[in-house]
């Protein structure tokens, strides 16, 4: 049997996930829910046979078995308890919160109602990525030195509340970052340029892992790149120009791309140029079907996802930390929390 299912928030990236959900055979979307009367008519095309309604309580009326909100950050938790409450299993889009308190509150009302919470750290469920985690979990990079990250934007700093580059494009790389090594952060230090668009982070985790992350919400050109180098190998990727690989540097090409950071992969004259490594090719699935299909597996199942809410929490308190040490000029201890 098909896990019915409401959407709730049906702007630009909603309608990407009512696409999935729509091509999903575990899926039936039993309701749409928007305030904008122009998106829940694009909506229908893609799921003719849902309620289309404008509220989330109109949207549980439709007796569905799982919400999916997609609704600017701000309202994300509040949507999420009353979806809970309502006794449905829940898909937050990141981030799960705009507050480590309501972050908090959302994965302690899911376990304590025995419900499916699962935050949208997309990332973690590309296939490259996938790949570059077992990587590191296998010890096959050696032990970590260092994590770099560039994700630049072209579409502008986005609204829902977030006050910056670090809020609506910092989850990805530090949910990244926390499945490759949870040990907690002890020192931060964050810039963020006036209008927030433009975000730079060196930070120091207590194994001893150094982080670089570069965020940009208004940048000239699209970029999306990982570094992770190890004592043994780097491993480079580029999810632009190559997202079906990875390219491994051993020996000294490992030391010389842990030197060159993430000027490891660049474009000259339209061509792609990396330093001499060993390519890896995987197996590719878009992220964002792999994603749904994983949430609506776990209702089906009844077990707890990749990316649970308790996962949202922990990246929403490492964002409040990260953000607690914007502009300072010298590396802050980061408290513990």
């Amino acid at each position: 049997m098909s896990v019915r299912v409401a959407l709730v928030g049906c702007g630009r990236w909603g309608e990407k996930l009512l696409r999935a959900l729509s091509e999903s055979p575990r899926a039936q979307v039993a309701a749409v829910a928007d305030l904008d009367r122009s998106r829940l008519a694009r909506a229908r095309t893609l799921a003719p046979r849902a309620r289309l309604v404008r509220t989330l309580d109109e949207a549980l009326a439709a007796r569905v078995d799982a919400a999916v909100i997609a609704t600017p950050a701000a309202s994300h938790a509040e949507l999420a308890l009353r979806a809970l409450e309502g006794g449905a299993d829940v898909f937050v889009e990141k981030p799960l919160a705009l507050c480590s308190a309501h972050a908090d509150r959302c994965a302690a009302r899911a376990a304590a109602l025995g419900r499916v919470g699962m935050v949208g750290h997309l990332l973690r469920y590309h296939p490259s990525v996938v790949h570059l985690i077992a990587l590191a979990r296998e010890r096959r990079l050696g032990d970590l030195v260092s994590f770099s990250a560039a994700r630049l934007s072209t579409g502008g700093r986005g609204g829902g509340g977030a006050s910056s580059a670090l809020w609506t494009l910092g989850p990805h790389d530090l949910s990244i970052l926390a499945a490759l090594d949870p040990s907690p952060l002890v020192e931060a230090r964050a810039h963020v340029s006036p209008g927030g668009e433009h975000v730079t982070l060196e930070a120091r985790l207590e194994s001893g892992l150094a982080a670089q992350i570069e965020l940009c919400s208004s940048s000239p050109t699209k970029e999306r790149r990982l570094r992770l180098a190890g004592a043994a190998r780097a491993a480079l990727f580029d999810d632009v120009r190559a997202p079906d690989r990875l390219l491994l540097l051993d020996g000294r090409g490992a030391a010389a791309g842990a030197r060159a950071g993430l000027a490891g992969i660049e474009e000259a004259g339209g061509d792609v140029i990396a330093p001499a490594g060993r390519e890896l090719r995987v197996p590719w699935r878009e992220p964002l079907s792999v994603e749904i299909e994983h949430f609506l597996r776990c209702v089906e199942d009844r077990a707890p996802p990749l990316t649970p809410l308790d996962e949202g929490a922990a990246v929403v308190r490492t964002l409040e930390r990260v953000e607690a040490t914007f502009a300072s000029v010298a590396p802050r201890a980061v408290a513990a929390g």
